[in-house]
């Protein structure tokens, strides 16, 4: 047999993962080889959702086609695509450390890949970082449309607590604020939270309030400032999410008359792009204490859509350094 040893990026998944991402075999072949014994943790036979550790010696069959590290859907980005942002910049990384990377996402690329999608945010992690131990993988989803922040985990271990944190699962989950623009000029003062249940219409495929068996959705939002675009009114909003729902923030302002600027799904076709960016994340690090990471990343919209001086000095949303 043919050893592999567990790394400290690979640490922490269960055992048929880990072979899925070293060796070339369908997910059945690799079952049917833990159940016969001809694969073995550290001399034993294990189960296919037994974790591995790092340090672990994976034994697999000798004519077991093994991966070259990384070389999981290695998608290179298409010219086309990267001549549309830019070039060598489709992906700015915001910050880096040995365990999460932090991407200031583009709209229009998704940030996973699917039907009609040559390109996400996964491919082009696996085409970066086709030969580290672990590819990195984003913890959580931006729409397709929705640019700013998104956190990728460079280890098992990071992935799975961040995807615990995001998802409301851990005491201090991560704060995260939006910035968008809406139509109409919205019409209270200060703070104001929005409660709603939502749930898919199966008919219209489309996420709907009022439901009362739906999930809970809240949100806190705040009106920073209110223009005339076009010759409409509308309200630059600031949006902190205390939940995540599909779509959640532009069903729960559409729902109440203010619909996102270029949301043509769950408003009308005003000829914009998506004007929703997630431009503030804050994360609480382990350990004691109370001390955080917070990230900032400011939207590249141009006329009649940028941020103004004020708005931005006195919400202090300036790009600081993490």
């Amino acid at each position: 047999m043919d050893a592999l040893t567990v790394s400290r990026a690979e640490s922490g998944q269960k055992l048929l993962n880990f072979l899925q991402r070293r060796i070339e075999a369908a997910a059945g072949e690799l079952h049917k080889w833990i159940r016969s014994g001809q694969v073995r943790v550290n001399g034993g036979r294990s189960k296919a959702f037994d974790r591995v550790s790092e340090g672990d010696l994976v034994r697999v069959p000798p004519f077991a086609a093994l991966k070259a590290p990384g070389s999981a859907s290695p998608v290179r980005p298409r010219p086309a695509f990267a001549n549309a942002f830019g070039g060598a910049a489709i992906l700015p990384v915001i910050y880096e450390d040995e365990d999460i990377l932090v991407l200031n996402k583009p709209s229009g690329l998704p940030s996973q890949g699917g039907t009609g999608h040559a390109d996400s945010v996964a491919s082009l992690l696996a085409a970066r970082f086709r030969h580290a131990e672990f590819v990195p993988a984003p913890v959580h989803r931006l729409d397709k449309d929705t640019s700013g922040l998104l956190i990728a985990g460079k280890s098992y271990a990071a992935l799975r607590r961040l995807s615990d944190a995001l998802a409301g699962r851990t005491e201090t989950p991560p704060r995260k604020e939006y910035l968008a623009w809406v139509w109409g000029r919205w019409p209270h003062a200060g703070e104001s939270e929005l409660r709603d249940r939502m749930e898919k219409n199966r008919q219209t495929e489309r996420m709907e309030t009022g439901r009362t068996e739906g999930k809970e959705a809240r949100s806190i939002v705040r009106a920073l400032e209110t223009r005339d675009v076009q010759g409409r009114t509308a309200t630059l909003m600031l949006v902190r999410l205390l939940t995540g729902r599909t779509h959640q923030i532009r069903v729960q302002l559409a729902s109440r008359g203010y619909p996102l600027a270029g949301d043509s799904r769950y408003g009308r076709p005003d000829g914009e792009r998506l004007r929703l960016h997630a431009f503030r994340l804050t994360l609480m690090k382990e350990g004691r204490g109370t001390s955080s990471l917070s990230f900032r990343c400011l939207p590249s919209w141009n006329s009649p859509w940028e941020l103004s001086e004020s708005v931005v000095h006195a919400c202090g949303l300036c790009n600081p350094t993490p």
